[in-house]
């Protein structure tokens, strides 16, 4: 089993640890977070592999543009990496993880198209370029009704969901629970494809998916509580499926507490357990100790040996959220924060 391991993954491994090695370290976060202003913490990424989006931002001066390249470079690393997966199962898992972009791009579009903006404002947010099947976003925004939506979005796995919420989407008129079941559906989508690989695959992208479930969950559990008033049905409803705490039986006893401290306690479990003494502080502070704990979780796939799908999936996970970070770091210093401000902001080690 474990030569087939090796044989499998042998030309991936030494992509991927390549890769890996051109991540982001420390050192230059901490340079970047010192800068005094935006124009030098950009003079510092020029010396990074993120150089050439530099010298594009350069020629426009716009960060929502040079958002929407970082993304665009990131998903180019997605297909390098399905690139150098050699098997069929794994392939289909990587493919997803791609199509994860054009499930945001989604959400955006019917947010957008019930809020009714002006379509040329979403240019500044797509990245128009086909990325898993072909969606004309433009017939999307202009369509009259969520039925039109749908049969837009015939040929894709998004048609399937957007059914099951239309009738609640009408009922409570928010976008909300279209995304919701986007979300499901993709999480749901990524499970299946796991389940097919092999034993050892499974058993680490488990470990890693069910904190990353685990995260979605508790983060828009927080919020719900917090901003909207939805009886437990309704919650419950949009719980993801396949976290390795947090699950239904969670959530309707968070929902049946008072308070977002109640709640925070309930979700407290495991190695979540700290979360019940942050939830009278910034929010962002229990989304980066929730990430510390997925980092943990990916480090123990990168160390292990021999390679598998955990580590494609860690080092995916690491560049989503190394880009992330730089891109938060530049809005503030955009904004002239200091680093004490910025800090508590990053999701880092």
């Amino acid at each position: 089993m474990m030569m087939q391991e090796l044989s499998k993954y042998a030309f991936a491994n030494a992509k991927i640890r390549a890769m890996l090695s051109r991540l982001l370290n420390a050192e230059t976060f901490s340079r970047l977070m010192d800068s005094k202003d935006i124009e030098e913490a950009l003079e510092i990424l020029k010396t990074t592999p993120y150089t050439q989006a530099i010298q594009e931002h350069n020629r426009k001066n716009d960060l929502k543009i040079l958002d929407k390249m970082f993304c665009l470079n990131d998903l180019k690393i997605y297909r390098k990496v399905y690139a150098t997966i050699p098997t069929k199962k794994e392939k289909e898992f990587v493919a997803i993880l791609i199509n994860r972009y054009e499930v945001e791009e989604l959400k955006i579009i019917l947010r957008s198209w019930h809020n009714k903006p002006e379509a040329a404002d979403l240019d500044n947010y797509l990245l128009n370029e086909k990325i898993s099947f072909n969606i004309d976003y433009k017939k999307i925004i202009s369509a009259q009704n969520i039925e039109e939506i749908i049969l837009l979005l015939d040929d894709t796995p998004y048609k399937k969901p957007l059914i099951a919420a239309k009738e609640k989407f009408k009922e409570k008129g928010s976008s909300f629970y279209l995304e919701a079941a986007l979300d499901i559906d993709y999480y749901s989508r990524l499970s299946a494809s796991i389940s097919k690989l092999s034993s050892l695959d499974k058993k680490i992208a488990s470990k890693i998916l069910g904190i990353e479930i685990d995260i979605e969950n508790i983060n828009w559990l927080i919020r719900l509580r917090k901003y909207y008033s939805l009886g437990l049905s309704e919650i419950l409803s949009c719980v993801i499926p396949g976290g390795s705490w947090i699950d239904k039986d969670t959530v309707r006893s968070a929902y049946a507490t008072d308070g977002l401290a109640k709640i925070a306690e309930s979700v407290s479990l495991g190695p979540y357990a700290k979360i019940k003494d942050l939830i009278s502080e910034n929010a962002y502070l229990i989304e980066n100790f929730l990430y510390e704990i997925l980092l943990r979780e990916i480090k123990r796939a990168l160390a292990g040996f021999p390679f598998t799908i955990g580590t494609v999936l860690g080092y995916l996970i690491l560049k989503h959220r190394e880009t992330r970070n730089v891109i938060s770091l530049l809005y503030a210093k955009q904004y002239r924060m200091g680093k004490e401000v910025i800090a508590p902001l990053l999701r880092m080690e």
